[in-house]
């Protein structure tokens, strides 16, 4: 399909967040809208069927066990689309964010997120914040503020994304390829690193100017009790995931 059009199956997640119907209007509102949506909620912590009724369009996946942050990745292997689309439950994107990552993940032949991480030089911790400008160098498209939105200056590649993740649906061969260390966190790492090492295939965040066309223009979702950068032992078992790729499999890092 040329242009910048092409059928995307977006799969959306239900945890203890109550932002299902602001995701789904966000989807039905994009320039490009998605093929098909799917939502997926582990356990019943917050009641979303009433929400759903008003979108019958919309599958439903539920499953009394929590299966955590690598369930998305499971169920996309039954995707048809050409792409497909994974994002937390705290983003919300702009109307043309579908259009630009189909364009972007085209040109770079890449991962496509709306902010993710440049992992320093011998630094298995790059989310523990170290000094003065660190955040502005090595977390990309980021917001500053906490009533700013997604912005990058330019198209970037980065080490791995966070909290949004389009591609190509025939990538998660290579998700899949290499079994993961753990499955209580680093999905994004893992998605990244095996991409790279078995198809050679980056991670890029595009360019985001303004509310209009950001990845996400409800950042301080995120900084609420439910977020997993917040749990104990967040940065060290992460850690332990970089250095397998490193160590294990040879991903070499941009900086490295």
């Amino acid at each position: 399909m040329m242009g910048n059009h092409a059928a995307v199956t977006v799969i959306l997640t239900v945890w203890k967040r109550n932002n299902l119907r602001e995701q789904i209007e966000a989807m039905l509102s994009q320039t490009v809208p998605p093929a098909h949506i799917w939502v997926i909620q582990c356990m019943q912590h917050v009641q979303v069927r009433d929400v759903l009724r008003d979108y019958p369009q919309v599958k439903y996946f539920q499953s009394d066990e929590d299966l955590k942050y690598f369930s998305r990745f499971s169920i996309s292997i039954h995707v048809q689309t050409e792409y497909a689309w994974v994002l937390d439950d705290d983003i919300i994107p702009a109307s043309p964010w579908i259009e630009m990552c189909i364009r972007t993940c085209r040109q770079h032949n890449a991962i496509v997120a709306s902010n993710g991480r440049i992992i320093p030089p011998s630094d298995f911790y790059p989310e523990r914040v170290k000094g003065t400008g660190y955040v502005n160098r090595y977390f990309v498209g980021d917001s500053r503020t906490l009533d700013s939105v997604n912005l990058c200056e330019a198209d970037t590649r980065i080490d791995f994304p966070c909290s949004s993740y389009f591609f190509r649906t025939e990538w998660l061969q290579y998700f899949w390829g290499i079994w993961p260390v753990t499955f209580e966190t680093a999905e994004d790492i893992h998605f990244a690193a095996s991409c790279q090492i078995m198809g050679g295939i980056g991670t890029v965040v595009p360019r985001q100017t303004s509310p209009s066309d950001s990845g996400n223009i409800r950042p301080s979702y995120s900084l609420d009790e439910f977020a997993s950068w917040k749990k104990d032992g967040f940065t060290t078992t992460r850690a332990e995931v970089i250095r397998y790729f490193i160590d294990e499999k040879g991903w070499k890092p941009l900086l490295w």
